[in-house]
Parts: C-alpha cells; sequence; structure tokens
C-alpha cells in the first residue's frame, strides 16, 4: 500500500473531546471487550481513553493512515496470518514514518514471535503475553506509553516551531515570514509553557 506524503503520521493535536486515542488491534471480540473493560476508568492527565478497534492488521493500516494522533497501539501478533502484527509494526515505522505512536505488543502464543528477537528486530515499546497481563500491568504499560507519546509530541511539535522560525529569519522582510515567526513563536511559547494545543 503506497502512502502519499500528506498522509504520512505527524503530530497533532488531541482530539477535540480531549482524550488519548487508543487503537486496538486484535482479532478476538472478546480480547477487545476485556481491554475496554479493563481500562475504561483510565484517567490520564485529566483525560480519558477513546478506544479504536481494528480486527484485521489490514484494517489498521487503513485507521493508521486516517489518523496520525492515534497514542497507543495495543497489537495482536498473529491475525490474518502468523506475523500480521508484525509487518503491521514495519508498515507503521517505516512507511507512515510514525515514530510518535507506542505500539505495545500482545501475544498469546509467544512462541510465534520470541521476545527477545522481536524486541531487538522491531520498533516495539512494550512486549506483553497475555496471559500474564493483569488489569494492573496493561494500565501500567499504558500509562507508561502515554507519558512516552506526550514527551515524543512535545518534543516534535517543538522542533516543528524552531523550523518556522528558522524558516522565517531568512527572510524577515515579507509580511509572510513576520506571519511565520510569530507562529514559530507562539508554538515554541505553549510548548514550553506545557499548555494546551488550543491555546495558540
Amino acid at each position: 500500500m503506497h502512502v502519499n506524503e500528506d498522509q504520512k503520521a505527524k503530530w497533532c493535536p488531541p482530539p477535540a473531546d480531549n482524550t488519548w486515542k487508543v487503537l486496538v488491534v486484535e482479532d478476538e471480540e472478546e480480547v477487545h471487550a476485556a481491554t475496554k473493560f479493563a481500562l475504561k476508568r483510565l484517567i490520564f492527565e485529566d483525560k480519558k481513553i477513546s478506544f479504536i478497534s481494528a480486527y484485521s492488521a489490514g484494517e489498521a493500516r487503513q485507521i493508521l493512515a486516517d489518523n496520525a494522533d492515534i497514542a497507543v497501539i495495543l497489537l495482536d501478533v498473529v491475525m490474518e496470518k502468523e506475523t500480521a502484527g508484525l509487518e503491521l509494526v514495519k508498515y507503521i515505522r517505516q512507511e507512515l514514518q510514525n515514530q510518535l505512536v507506542r505500539i505495545i505488543l500482545r501475544t498469546g502464543q509467544p512462541g510465534h514471535a520470541p521476545e527477545q528477537q522481536v524486541i531487538l528486530e522491531y520498533d516495539i515499546n512494550d512486549y506483553q503475553e497475555k496471559t500474564e497481563l493483569t488489569t494492573q500491568k496493561l494500565h501500567t504499560a499504558v500509562i507508561t506509553a502515554l507519558r512516552a507519546y506526550r514527551d515524543l509530541s512535545i518534543i516534535d511539535n517543538t522542533r516543528h516551531g524552531l523550523e518556522k522560525i528558522i524558516e522565517s529569519l531568512t527572510s524577515i522582510h515579507n509580511i509572510k515570514s513576520i506571519c511565520m515567526l510569530a507562529s514559530g513563536a507562539l508554538t515554541q511559547l505553549v510548548a514550553l509553557l506545557r499548555l494546551k494545543p488550543n491555546a495558540l
């Protein structure tokens, strides 16, 4: 699947409903239901979780191409084929160029994806066996992932603001550049003060 430049993931403010988007990629309905039940009361930095469900890696690809602001993916390994989840990881990191989203791999068949091998070969952020994943462990994994996503988003947003400032300084004599300079400076201020994106 080819992804053009406009589809590639970039930092976006959290959705208007002020929630964290968590994508659950899993072919078993029971696992979707159990995950939502376990995390439904979870609040991180005054924001709840909004769930998006995908029942195959193929369905997840389209969702990810359309939603650049997904914070965490809870990803099964074995779905339409034995390596579907691992192939999706490569798609996210290499084709979509999305380095922000945190990927938690969950497997019920660790023999198909041994932890040490997967951690070394794939750009994932956590590895969990379903049989050992308690509600508390799931909470801990998701909160850790959300915290990392938040921090990376701030860094990425700051970088974009600095790029605007640098670009505007090369031709500050025209109105467009002055607007870009102001926009870049405001972006930096919002990031430094950790204000909500709509504070701009």
